[in-house]
C-alpha cells in the first residue's frame, strides 16, 4: 500500500472521544435490534482473521489486504489474511461475495445494493462485509475502516490512524446504499485515486482530459452513470452547413440523421472495447442566436432555448436507442438552455446535466437571491428521471482558486436539497479547471471530504462534519482555524457580495476587520502547531488565502487602518516571503494565469488610489471603484497587470497594440446585481504611429455586439489617462448567460501598448 503521512494521535481521551463517535455512528440502515459487541484486537492480540475467496479479483482481494493493514496500524495487533475456497475455524471477517457470504447475506443476490452498495453483518462466528459488485465491497471496507475503526483519509497525503490497544466494535445489520449514484468532487489531488475510492466518491471525470494514466487493477472500477464527452455538437455534426448561430440548426431533419448516425458508430465502438453504451451529445461553451425554426418552437414551450436543444437530444437518443437498446445519451441544461423548457418530458435514456454555472455559488441553490435556478432545477426533476448537478466551488477567473471562498455552507445546503429529488441521480463539485488548481491550499481538501460525505448519506450533519475535518487535519490549531471558517462566512453573509466564478479579490466580504483578525488567529495557529511539522504545513497552507487577499489590498487596509487609528502593518516582505513558500508548487492561481504572473502582480507597488473629481462628491454607496486587480485579463495575448505611475494606484491593465482580442474585461458576475449603472474607464495608450482620426481602441458592452464603440489616436496621443463613459447604462439581467464590459487594441501599430486603470460604476 502507497504509504503517506500517518497521524496517530496517543492522548487517551481524545482517542476515546472520536473513536465512539466512529463506532456508534448512528445509520438509518442499520438494525439495531441484532447489534452485538465485537472485540476485534485486545492488547495487541488480534481476535479475527480477515477471509477473502480464492476466486476474488484484484479489487476485493486489495480490500481485503487493506483491511488487514490499516487494523494491524490501527490496533498493533498482527492481522492475518488467509484466502481459499473456505473460510479458516473461528471468527473471521469475510470480505466479498461468494457461496458463503450470499448464505449469510440474501441480499447480495438481488439488486438493492447497486453497484456501490454493501452490508456489514454479524452472522455466526462470522462479520460479513460484502456488495454485490466488487466496488461495493471495497466501500465496505473503507466505511468500516473508518466508522468502526476511526481511520480518516482526510487528504491524498494526510491519513488519521488512530491508536487503540482495544478495538470493541458494534456490529449489527449495517445496509448502506449512496444516495447518489454518481459521486465526484473534482479536486487537484493528483493521481491519488485511492483517495477517492477510500472516500468512497465514484466519478472519475478527469479522464475526459488524458491527463490519468489508467487506473490500477483494484481501482479500475468507476461509475458510467454520467455519459461521456460536453460542448461537442461540432463534433457529432461537423458538417458546417448545419452550424448556425454558434450551435446546430436544432430543427433540422438533416441535423437529426446525421448526429443519430454518429452517435451509433460512437457507442458501437465503445461497446467493442468493452465500455459502457452511452455518450454525450450537448450544446457548445458558447452562447446561441438561434435561427427562426428553434427559436418559434423555444417560443411554443415557455420561450426557453432548452426546448429546442431538448428535442433536438430527445429525437436523436430515440433514434439511437432504435439501434442499440441499451444507448443512453447525455445533455446539458447550461448556460441559455438551464430555463426548464414547459410542455416537454425528458426520455428515460436522457441523462441531463444541470449546471447552474451563473448563481450565487455562496448561498445554497434554494436561498432567496438563487430563486431563479431553485425554480429550473425543480422543473428538470419533474420532468427528467435523470439529473445530475454540476456545481462551482471555486474562483476561477475572479480572484482565483487562492482567495477565500466561503461555500461550504452553500455546497452543503445544496446537495441536501437536491437530494429530496429521486431525479437527482449525481453530483459533480468543480474545483478547478482541468489539472491545474492547487489542491492542498486554503480548504479545497476540505470541501472534497465533506461533499463526499454527504454525497454518500445528506442526511448528516454538515457543521459536524467541517468540526470532525478541522480537527483531524489541523490539530490543536482547530479552535483557530474554526473561528476563521465562521468569521468568513459570517462576514460573507452579511455582505452584499456573492461568489461566482469571476468574484474579485476587492470584494466587500473581504474587509479589513475580517483579514486582520485572522491574521492574528493564523499567527496563534501556527504558534499550537509549532513542533509538529506536518500540522503546522497544514496551517500555512491555510493562511495563503488571508496572505493573498492582505498582499493584494494591504495597501488599501493600511490607509483604513490610519483612518481608523488602528495599529497595523502588514509586513509586506514576510508575508509575501511566506506566501511564495507555501505556493511555490502552485501552477495556476486561475484559469490561464500561472502563479509567477501573480508574483510580478504583487511586487507592482501599489498606492492609495486618488478619488476621481466626478464622484468625489456622491456617497460611498453610489459609486464603485474597479480597479486593474477586478478585472479579467485575457493572457493569451499578454494582458498583464504592470507598475505605471500615471495610473490612480501605481498600477494599470496592459495590452499590446497589435492584437483586436476583447482583452481587458469587465464581467456582470464582478458588477452589481442591483440597479442601473454609468461605466467610466481610465485609459491611456502608449503612442505609436497613428494619426490623429486612426483608432486608438474600440470597446463595449456584449450582449449587444452593436454596443461597441471607439476612441480615436488624437483623443489620446497625449499618453495620458482620460476617462471614457462607455455611452450605455448598464443593468444585471439573469437572463444573459453571457454579460460584460470589455476594451481592445486596435491590431495596428497606431499605438503600442493599451492601459487601463480602473473603471468606475456610477448609479443612475
Amino acid at each position: 500500500m502507497a504509504r503517506k503521512t500517518i497521524i496517530c494521535i496517543l492522548t487517551f481521551v481524545l482517542v476515546c472521544a472520536v473513536f465512539q463517535s466512529f463506532a456508534f455512528a448512528e445509520n438509518e440502515n442499520n438494525d439495531s435490534g441484532n447489534e452485538q459487541n465485537v472485540m476485534l484486537a485486545n492488547n495487541g492480540n488480534a481476535m479475527y482473521r480477515v477471509f477473502v475467496h480464492s476466486s476474488a479479483n484484484s479489487m476485493e482481494t486489495h480490500a481485503a489486504e487493506e483491511l488487514v493493514d490499516y487494523l494491524t496500524q490501527v490496533t498493533g495487533a498482527s492481522f492475518q489474511l488467509s484466502t481459499g475456497s473456505a473460510p479458516p475455524n473461528g471468527p473471521t471477517v469475510l470480505v466479498g461475495r461468494n457461496a458463503l457470504t450470499e448464505n449469510l447475506v440474501p441480499e447480495l443476490s438481488g439488486n438493492m445494493l447497486g453497484e456501490d452498495g454493501f452490508v456489514i453483518r454479524k452472522s455466526q462466528q462470522y462479520i460479513v462485509i460484502a456488495g454485490s459488485h466488487s466496488r461495493g465491497t471495497m466501500y465496505g471496507v473503507n466505511y468500516f475502516l473508518e466508522q468502526y475503526a476511526g481511520v480518516k483519509w482526510f487528504a491524498p497525503e494526510h491519513t488519521y490512524v488512530p491508536n487503540l490497544s482495544k478495538l470493541k466494535v458494534t456490529v449489527g445489520n449495517d445496509v448502506q446504499v449512496p444516495r447518489f449514484e454518481y459521486r465526484e468532487m473534482y479536486v487537484s489531488d493528483g493521481n491519488d485515486e485511492q483517495y477517492r475510492a477510500h472516500n468512497l466518491l465514484n466519478g472519475k471525470y478527469r479522464d475526459r482530459y488524458n491527463h490519468v494514466p489508467q487506473s490500477q487493477p483494484w481501482l479500475d472500477s468507476w461509475s458510467n452513470y454520467w455519459p461521456y464527452d460536453v460542448h461537442n455538437f461540432y463534433s457529432i455534426v461537423p458538417q458546417t452547413e448545419y452550424h448556425n448561430g454558434r450551435q446546430l440548426l436544432a430543427m433540422d431533419e438533416k441535423v437529426r440523421q446525421i448526429a443519430a448516425a454518429n452517435l451509433i458508430g460512437i457507442i458501437n465502438q465503445r461497446k467493442a472495447q468493452g465500455k459502457d453504451a452511452s455518450y454525450g451529445f450537448s450544446q457548445r461553451d458558447d452562447i446561441w442566436i438561434p435561427d427562426a425554426a428553434s427559436q418559434a418552437f423555444a417560443e411554443l414551450h415557455g420561450g426557453s432555448l432548452a426546448a429546442p436543444t431538448l428535442d433536438l437530444v430527445s429525437d436523436v437518443a430515440r433514434r439511437v436507442s432504435a439501434v442499440i437498446p441499451e444507448a443512453r445519451i447525455g445533455t446539458l441544461a447550461y448556460m441559455f438552455s438551464f430555463e426548464a423548457p414547459t410542455g416537454m418530458t425528458v426520455a428515460d435514456n436522457v441523462v441531463i446535466t444541470a449546471a447552474p454555472v451563473f448563481k450565487d455559488h455562496g448561498r445554497p441553490v434554494n436561498a432567496p437571491q438563487n430563486r431563479f435556478y431553485e425554480d429550473n432545477l425543480r422543473q428538470w426533476a419533474d420532468i427528467s428521471k435523470n439529473v445530475i448537478l454540476w456545481d462551482y466551488l471555486t474562483d476561477f477567473n475572479g480572484g482565483g482558486y487562492l482567495m477565500p471562498y466561503p461555500n461550504l455552507k452553500a455546497m452543503s445546503e445544496t446537495l441536501q436539497f437536491i437530494a429530496q429529488f429521486p431525479a437527482f441521480k449525481g453530483y459533480f463539485g468543480q474545483q478547478m479547471q482541468n489539472i491545474y488548481a492547487p489542491g492542498d491550499t486554503g480548504f479545497a481538501y476540505l470541501r472534497a471530504w465533506v461533499g463526499a460525505k454527504l454525497l454518500w448519506n445528506p442526511n448528516q450533519d454538515y457543521k459536524a462534519l467541517i468540526d470532525e475535518f478541522v480537527q483531524g487535519y489541523y490539530g490543536d490549531a482547530a479552535p483557530y482555524i474554526s473561528d476563521y471558517l465562521n468569521l468568513l462566512q459570517q462576514t460573507f453573509e452579511q455582505s452584499d457580495s456573492a461568489l461566482t466564478g469571476s468574484t474579485p479579490i476587492t470584494s466587500s466580504y473581504l474587509t479589513f476587520d475580517l483579514m486582520r483578525q485572522a491574521d492574528e488567529w493564523f499567527e496563534q495557529a501556527a504558534a499550537a502547531v509549532a513542533n509538529e511539522p506536518v500540522l503546522l504545513e497544514h496551517v500555512q497552507k491555510a493562511r495563503v488565502e488571508v496572505d493573498y487577499v492582505i498582499l493584494m489590498r494591504g495597501v488599501e487596509y493600511m490607509k483604513e487602518a490610519g483612518d481608523r487609528g488602528v495599529a497595523w502593518d502588514y509586513d509586506f516582505t514576510n508575508r509575501f516571503q511566506r506566501f511564495k513558500t507555501y505556493t511555490a508548487d502552485v501552477v495556476h492561481y486561475k484559469v490561464n494565469s500561472s502563479i509567477a504572473s501573480l508574483y510580478e502582480m504583487i511586487e507592482v507597488g501599489r498606492t492609495v488610489p486618488t478619488v476621481p473629481d466626478f464622484v468625489r462628491n456622491l456617497p460611498a454607496t453610489d459609486w464603485i471603484d474597479y480597479q486593474d486587480n477586478a478585472l479579467r485579463l485575457h493572457a493569451p495575448v499578454g494582458t498583464k497587470i504592470v507598475q505605471d505611475p500615471k495610473a490612480s494606484d501605481n498600477a494599470a491593465a496592459r495590452v499590446t497594440g497589435s492584437t483586436n482580442a476583447w482583452a481587458i474585461q469587465l464581467p456582470d458576475l464582478t458588477l452589481p446585481r442591483t440597479g442601473k449603472w454609468k461605466l467610466y474607464a481610465n485609459v491611456r495608450i502608449d503612442p505609436g504611429t497613428g494619426s490623429p482620426g486612426a483608432k486608438a481602441f474600440d470597446y463595449g458592452i456584449y450582449p449587444p455586439k452593436e454596443d461597441t464603440a471607439w476612441k480615436a489616436y488624437g483623443e489620446f496621443a497625449d499618453g495620458e489617462y482620460h476617462y471614457v463613459e462607455f455611452p450605455w447604462v448598464y443593468e444585471y439581467d439573469p437572463a444573459l448567460t453571457v454579460h460584460y464590459l470589455w476594451l481592445a487594441p486596435p491590431n495596428s501599430t497606431a499605438i503600442r501598448n493599451l492601459y487601463v486603470d480602473r473603471i468606475i460604476a456610477v448609479r443612475q
